[in-house]
């Protein structure tokens, strides 16, 4: 089935287009992905039009049941729009549903603020994914540091070996380049997240409506101010853009190193099974090609933002139809980063050091700026020390012998503190000790960079669990009225800023397995007050949260049981608790998001639609990158009698639809 109608302009130049002007002109190839956009806008504007009194009650229900039927059709693949832009196309299918609401759809609003509208809600999600898809690879990255402990290698500069430093600290120098892309991809995401609606064509419309209202509809928080600069405005795709090509550059720069790692040449890594090939003709070979095509696609990264900056810097303001080519590139893209990164943090996990290899780059060389600043400590200006220094190290490369195996006169006769006793002083651990503070190389400073990056990525409680010798603890913080109840052998009680830690160590496991979401540590202090942990024997072994949604609604979060402590009921004594805060606080609802719902049956929860919890849905479901392959069932529980009904009777129709995971997609594991 085909949805089409005349062109939208075709009153003004009835003939149409030549068919040759018609290939290069029609976008529909292209921007015909941002239907689920277009109907999102679709049943948000609608609501906006009712407000203004453009469309009536019924007629706004028709259109966004008219919207609901197009987005079935479209999903399943039984319809087909056609069309010259995905705009025209999902027009003409909404009035060949309802008729005359969908011909009242464009009151007020021009295909100019429409795009933009639209493209600023794909490049939402397209920062938003990116940043899920970075922090994947970094949780791969800090896993590696982790598992590496305390193996030292050589560190290069020129490919020539300079210094000792600890593998972790390798590992977590590319994580460093990528929490940078963090910050890029939320900045781009901040550029997008503003309403050009409204701006019409070129100069505003005479139409008044609640724009922020609107705003909060479609997921924006900011409001474009000038019309001219709304529709001609592409900064955000540029950014977005250019924060893909910096992550492409940081990508190469790492596939670059794990290609010579795994080289026999190096032999630090081999190259993993399952992420590498062979040859069509050398039977021996082991290439890691994932690496390399890494490496290779951070040259489209970069060209796709190279091309849309060449193609802005030579318009004039407002829209023109050059501005059509901008969602290519940046489509391209996002495809580019989701391909790239479902391959490259598993392929990071397989990888394996070869301790044998790394060790073998511990040559003596590797110590020459520690003998020169041992003589610094004796007084020698280091200009001094570096030439005596290299005055040895070319005398010994001369005889072909290590600094230390010339004999003891020909050293002195190049400087007298070259004794035995000096160079037998030198040593790798010795060398990474002096550099244990940040942010060098040493075990003091790798510990630290590594404790950040756990907390940061929700994988441990990171310098939260640290305790100075010096430090005073703090008197325990205990709420009014917040007694503590038995569960078992367990106290459930309120979270105190000293369960952090716990609480983090607990999730960190089940964020690792995909379960939960990651909470950094920083998040974790700033919602203690929601938190209640269960104790045992003086050690926290689970732990929920309350999250305030709305005023009429609440949601359980973070409910974790430490492994070793299921089967004790501790969950649904974390539950009751938190329900209990629920009604202290006179909520009317509490939700949860769960794939355990027989257990939140057992505590009188309910299963409901996720589309009827729009609060939810603005505000978390939209930023989730998980959102549409979400595998979670919403439930629900009224503390009063009736308020899912009401809710539901209140709720608006331009809530934004959740898809459903494949029925084929096998579910994460469950926490209990």
């Amino acid at each position: 089935m085909t949805d089409a109608r005349p062109a939208v302009w075709a009153g003004r130049l009835a003939a149409g287009l030549d068919l040759r002007a018609q290939r290069l002109n029609d976008s529909l190839p292209v921007d015909g992905v941002l239907w689920p956009e277009e109907l999102v806008l679709t049943r948000a504007y609608a609501e906006t039009l009712a407000e203004c009194g453009v469309l009536s009650g019924p007629e706004r229900d028709a259109l966004v049941a008219a919207a609901d039927d197009l987005g079935a059709g479209l999903a399943s693949g039984a319809v087909r729009l056609a069309g010259e832009d995905v705009h025209s196309a999902v027009e003409a299918a909404l009035e060949a549903r309802c008729g005359g609401p969908a011909r009242r759809l464009h009151t007020g609003r021009s295909r100019n603020d429409q795009v933009a509208t639209l493209f600023r809600m794909r490049v939402m999600a397209f920062c938003e994914q990116a940043l899920e898809d970075v922090r994947l690879l970094e949780r791969a990255l800090v896993a590696q540091a982790r598992a590496a402990g305390d193996l030292a290698c050589a560190a290069y500069t020129h490919l020539q070996p300079a210094q000792p430093i600890l593998l972790a600290h390798f590992w977590l120098a590319h994580v460093a380049a990528f929490e940078r892309d963090e910050e890029r991809f939320a900045a781009a995401r901040e550029a997008a997240d503003r309403l050009p609606l409204g701006a019409g064509a070129v100069a505003g419309t005479p139409l008044r409506y609640d724009r922020f209202a609107l705003a909060q509809r479609l997921g924006f928080t900011r409001l474009a101010a000038n019309s001219l600069d709304a529709v001609g405005d592409r900064d955000f795709a540029l950014e977005y853009l250019n924060a893909a090509a910096m992550l492409g550059v940081h990508v190469s720069r790492l596939a670059e190193d794990l290609v010579l790692a795994c080289s026999p040449g190096f032999g630090f890594f081999r190259a993993p099974d399952g992420f590498s090939t062979g040859s069509s003709l050398l039977p021996q070979k082991r290439n890691p090609d994932l690496f390399e095509l890494a490496r290779g696609k951070s040259a489209r990264l970069l060209a796709n933002a190279q091309r849309l900056a060449t193609l802005l810097k030579g318009l004039p303001s407002a829209y023109q139809k050059d501005l059509q080519e901008d969602k290519e590139a940046v489509f391209d893209s996002a495809a580019t980063v989701d391909a790239l990164f479902d391959a490259l943090a598993p392929a990071i996990e397989a990888l394996r050091p070869v301790p044998e290899k790394l060790a073998a780059t511990l040559t003596p060389d590797l110590l020459a700026v520690e003998l020169a600043d041992a003589l610094v400590e004796d007084g020698v200006p280091f200009r001094d020390a570096h030439q005596a220094v290299g005055r040895l190290w070319a005398a010994a490369e001369a005889a072909g012998a290590a600094p230390a195996e010339l004999p003891l006169e020909e050293r002195l006769a190049l400087y007298e503190g070259f004794t035995d006793a000096r160079l037998a002083a030198l040593s790798v651990e010795a060398a990474l000790a002096r550099r244990s503070h940040a942010p060098g190389a040493g075990p003091g400073s790798v510990a630290a960079q590594l404790a950040h990056a756990e907390a940061r990525l929700g994988l441990g409680p990171g310098e939260a669990a640290i305790v100075t010798a010096d430090e005073v603890p703090a008197a325990p913080y205990v709420p009014a009225g917040d007694a503590p109840r038995r569960a078992g052998q367990a106290t459930i009680r309120r979270a105190r800023i000293e369960d952090v830690p716990a609480i983090a160590a607990i999730m960190a496991d089940y964020v690792a397995q995909g379960v939960l979401l990651p909470r950094p540590v920083s998040e974790l202090f700033q919602c203690i007050r929601e938190f209640w942990v269960a104790e045992e024997n003086g050690a926290v072994i689970a732990t929920a949260a309350l999250r305030l949604l709305w005023r009429d609604l609440g949601e359980v979060r973070s409910l974790a049981v430490r492994p070793d402590s299921h089967g004790k009921g501790l969950g649904a004594a974390l539950v009751a608790a938190v329900v209990s805060d629920a009604r202290a606080l006179g909520l009317p609802r509490v939700i949860a998001l769960t794939r355990e719902v027989e257990f939140f049956e057992r505590s009188n929860f309910v299963v409901v639609p996720r589309e009827t919890l729009p609060r939810k849905v603005w505000t978390d479901c939209m930023k989730c990158p998980r959102r549409h392959a979400c595998d979670e069932v919403a439930v629900t529980l009224d503390l009063v009698p009736g308020a899912s009904e009401t809710a539901a009777k209140g709720a608006r129709a331009y809530t934004i639809p959740m898809p459903q995971a494949a029925p084929d997609e096998s579910g994460l594991p469950i926490v209990s």
